[in-house]
């Protein structure tokens, strides 16, 4: 073997010999390499023409293994390495073959374990080309296959390992090829998803299945692309960095944004997926056990524990004036006319108490709802609608509803002279659309209920102004998406935006009734000192005089009075609440809708009743801040889904489309404003390219639009 090594030792020359054009073997990006020296590149560096392709690469000095001798051709050399590399069985026979000569005989007295060395175990001194066997060992020591069998303990010097190291290297190997060939798979799969027709693509619960060859990588994978897809605040580092990954073997972009556009175009996550959804957590389906006892209770409806002290208010003209959409009918009004110019006001409120139970299946689905949550596709109800529209709404059922009746006597200057709370008895008479009242109010024959509730509610908007209410007047825009769901949905679509009337006399009538109830809910658990869900807001910040006389009237100035009201807040005790120019105020009725307004009715009826307070002062704020912290969610999870209707929306209009819109606020300078547009009375920020003031009223045309973070641009036209 010594004379072997001889031999191969005249093939290469020593570190110190000039290399300029003559054949190196080196490392870059973690390969073995060939290449000819065209020149020095400073004092420790050359420039490499590496071989097969000829391409000029810098190499340093410190990385250079081998120098081949003068004449010798490196791309034949590299050649011959690469075809004895590329064939795997025959690469692990050559290291075999020499590791059992070494274990067996060792390595000669004053012989060094290196390439050359090794090169004469494996090829047994036959050598095609100069050098290329020295080489050819090289790279396959330097391989991670050479690493099965010898271990690098310096520069070009090798040991042997043991053969207890191999066979668990072998085994480490095998297990990583088969996780490789699993992880090839995969990521076929998931590039065939991306690239199927929409329609045609794969089930998601097949595409990232769990399974034991890959400890359920799958699953994990698909959770942290949709924990990364919901943006920051949703996703931990290690959900970052798993997506991370999984994104850059397939060639997207390493951010959030890209995970979502993965999940939708591996058909993982539909077309107009509601990610706001699952943002905030907002439950679409009913859990088995609320459906089965709302099956049960309308099967079987439970006793009513008011029956006994209901008041029978069925010979009063009862109206239920709502959308006409509107499935889940949860207050009616009545009105009678008193002495001396007064009304007493009937608010009849649904009772859902009187079909549920505190801590029952629904009860509890309904507190984790916390609210109905109105979406542009749907709603999505606090309780089932087979209940809610059914046993729960008023008029619901052919003749007599049970309610939860607020009575106000009202002055002719809208002070409250008397006020009672009972459950009740009654039958709606008629339901009401918003614009059939503008219609009836506006007749000379006017149904004289209507005008009695009309009356009484006039008289309560100039009773609570007096008193310094806030009234803000600004259009709102409404916005219906046919062919969708709550969580979104592939297919066609149809979007309609309209402009809601929100000076209507009948939306008037409603909104104040609505307020007088709360005002009288609120007094009684004043005087009857019981915690309740009160509602209060601090006084509005305003500006200097000068500063509000600058502002022209109408929508300017509404938007104005918006930036300078305070938040609302919520708690166990009285509160005033400015905004309504009100002592203490308290939600009661929207108990199908709102869980607080549901927590008002178990108080009331309670005390009513002579029964236990449900919740005392501690619990009531403890639930007010749990369910105004869902509320929330659920509130933002409404206006970021209707910013990205209205983005698809814009997008969908004709590039020759144009609008006018108003501007109502200057955001930043006098070029990126608020406006409002005129026949849509949708709102929006836009960056115009000159100068504006309040109340200019430009034609904008639509720019871009980014749906899933609610981006819409739009740019100034003249005219």
């Amino acid at each position: 073997m010594r004379a072997a090594a001889k031999r191969a030792g005249a093939d290469v020359e020593g570190a110190g010999a000039d290399v300029i054009g003559r054949g190196v073997a080196y490392g870059r990006r973690g390969e073995t390499r060939a290449g000819v020296v065209e020149r020095r590149d400073g004092k420790a560096g050359y420039v490499v023409r590496e071989c097969p392709n000829m391409e000029s690469v810098k190499v340093s000095e410190k990385l250079i293994d081998m120098r081949f001798a003068r004449g010798v051709d490196a791309c034949a050399v590299e050649a011959f390495a690469s075809a004895v590399a590329a064939d795997s069985e025959r690469a692990d026979a050559l290291l075999a073959a020499a590791w059992e000569l070494i274990d067996e005989f060792g390595v000669e007295d004053g012989a060094v374990c290196d390439a050359v060395y090794v090169s004469e175990l494996m090829f047994e001194g036959e050598e095609r080309v100069e050098g290329a066997n020295a080489f050819a060992a090289l790279r396959l020591l330097s391989s991670p296959l050479g690493g099965t069998y010898f271990k690098l303990k310096g520069k070009g010097v090798y040991e042997p390992r043991s053969s207890d190291q191999i066979e668990a290297l072998k085994k480490k190997a095998q297990a990583e090829a088969r996780a490789a060939a699993v992880e090839g798979a995969f990521l076929d799969d998931i590039r065939a998803a991306v690239a199927a027709p929409r329609g045609s693509k794969p089930d998601p619960a097949t595409l990232w299945r769990p399974s034991e060859d890959d400890n359920d990588a799958r699953v994990r994978r698909r959770a942290s692309l949709e924990a990364y897809a919901l943006g920051e605040k949703f996703f931990s580092p290690g959900e970052k960095a798993m997506a991370d990954d999984l994104l850059g073997k397939l060639g997207f972009p390493r951010s959030s944004e890209s995970a979502l556009k993965m999940l939708i175009s591996t058909g993982t996550w539909s077309t107009h997926e509601n990610i706001s959804v699952r943002k905030y957590g907002v439950p679409i389906d009913f859990p088995r056990e609320a459906l089965s006892e709302c099956a049960s209770i309308i099967a079987n409806a439970p006793a009513d524990a008011d029956a006994s002290s209901r008041l029978d208010l069925t010979h009063l003209q009862a109206y239920a004036i709502d959308d006409a959409s509107t499935v889940e009918v949860d207050d009616a009004v009545s009105a009678e006319s008193l002495e001396g110019g007064r009304v007493r006001v009937w608010v009849h409120i649904a009772d859902p108490s009187r079909w549920i139970s505190r801590g029952s299946a629904l009860d509890v689905e309904a507190k984790r709802r916390a609210t109905t949550v109105y979406y542009p596709t749907e709603s999505v109800p606090m309780f089932p609608l087979d209940i809610a529209a059914g046993p729960m709404s008023l008029g619901a059922r052919t003749g007599v509803s049970e309610a939860m009746s607020v009575r106000a006597d009202v002055s002719a200057d809208g002070v409250i002279e008397d006020y009672e709370i009972a459950p009740s008895l009654i039958k709606i008479d008629r339901r009401w659309t918003y614009d059939e009242v503008d219609t009836e109010l506006d007749s000379a024959t006017c149904d004289k209920a209507l005008q009695l509730l009309y009356k009484a509610a006039n008289a309560r908007e100039e009773y609570r102004a007096q008193n310094g209410s806030v009234t803000i007047i600004l259009p709102e825009v409404s916005i219906d998406v046919q062919g969708a769901s709550a969580t979104g949905g592939d297919g066609e679509v149809a979007i309609t935006m309209t402009k809601l009337n929100t000076e209507a006399p009948a939306r008037l009538l409603v909104s104040e009734l609505m307020v007088l109830a709360g005002d009288v809910v609120g007094q009684f658990g004043v005087r009857e000192k019981i915690p309740l869900p009160y509602r209060g807001q601090g006084e509005p910040r305003l500006m200097s005089d000068s500063e509000w006389d600058a502002i022209p009237e109408g929508m300017c100035q509404d938007m104005a009075m918006r930036s300078c009201m305070s938040a609302s807040t919520s708690g166990a005790t009285p509160r005033p609440h400015a905004g309504l120019g009100l002592e203490a105020y308290t939600q009661f009725t929207s108990p199908i809708r709102r869980y607080t307004d549901l927590i008002a009715h178990y108080q009331i009826k309670a005390y009513l009743r002579g029964d236990p307070l449900p919740y005392d002062q501690e619990s009531m704020e403890r639930a007010v801040e749990e369910v105004g912290a869902v509320v929330g969610g659920a509130n933002r999870s409404a206006r970021e889904t209707t910013k990205y209707w209205a983005a698809v929306y814009f997008a969908s209009q004709s590039a020759s489309a144009r609008w006018k819109a108003t501007v109502v606020k200057l955001v930043r300078g006098d070029d990126l404003v608020i406006v409002i547009f005129d026949d849509l009375g949708f709102e929006t920020i836009v960056k115009l390219d000159r100068p504006a003031i309040l109340g200019d009223v430009v034609t904008l045309r639509f720019v871009d639009a980014e749906p899933h973070a609610g981006s819409i641009t739009f740019a100034r036209v003249d005219e």
